[in-house]
């Protein structure tokens, strides 16, 4: 009989062990799992991103080309050389901050992955989850319309029109008056690039990062929410 009791308290704790093992597996599958969705999402936008470029760069051909051929009148070699600089400094500066807004929402979206996977382990402790799921589905939200702001930012284009610049710039007076509007276009150029990227650094980015963060919240006021279920004990 003692013999017995022994086997049963064995089984019991081998049946618990064996349950949260395959548990656990069965999260970090899950988890692997909701990590590739978001590599794939992360990648799809990072193509579409990159073709609406490629779309924009070949409308503006022929401004970039007129802009180029009105730097090239200007014959002080060191006043044309940082016109030039200034001139592929605009896009460059867009470029570098809407793939670092990328990145930002690459990364909250992996957040996002995990937080998934914390959820479905309450919810196998049976722990209602209900607000965090309704926060969830509104970081996803947030992070997609993140997306579209971003991929809209990426495909503008921030190249001086000098298309209606045509004076002479053969004599001193048309040198002066050339660079004169090139310094007063490349301000209100630079200008609307900071007031865009502004806008969406301070809109839709921190909508995104706010939206993760009310999830974290969320879940972390829900009790034992990284509490690994038990099996059942066999009679």
């Amino acid at each position: 009989m003692q013999n017995l009791h022994k086997y049963i308290i064995t089984a019991s704790v081998a049946s618990t062990l064996l349950f949260s093992a395959g548990f656990i597996h069965a999260q970090n599958t899950r988890l692997e799992e909701l990590r590739k969705q978001a590599d794939q999402r992360a990648q799809k936008a990072n193509e579409q991103i990159q073709k609406h470029r490629d779309e924009a760069q070949a409308k503006i051909k022929d401004r970039r080309d007129d802009l180029r051929e009105k730097i090239g009148r200007i014959k002080d070699e060191k006043k044309q050389e940082a016109a030039s600089k200034i001139a592929n400094q605009m896009e460059h500066i867009n470029q570098v901050w809407t793939n670092h807004f990328v990145n930002v929402l690459d990364r909250l979206d992996a957040v996002l992955q995990k937080i998934k996977s914390r959820t479905e382990k309450a919810v196998a402790n049976g722990t209602d989850v209900s607000s965090v799921n309704t926060a969830i589905a509104g970081a996803e939200t947030a992070i997609a319309s993140a997306r579209t702001a971003v991929a809209a930012q990426a495909q503008k284009t921030y190249v001086v029109d000098m298309t209606s610049v045509t004076q002479d710039t053969s004599t001193t007076t048309g040198q002066n008056n050339l660079m004169g509007e090139l310094r007063k276009k490349f301000k209100d150029l630079r200008d609307q690039l900071f007031g865009d990227l502004t806008a969406l650094r301070d809109g839709a980015m921190k909508d995104s990062r706010t939206a993760v963060h009310d999830v974290l919240k969320t879940l972390s006021q829900l009790p034992n929410v990284d509490k690994e279920p038990s099996g059942n004990s066999p009679n």
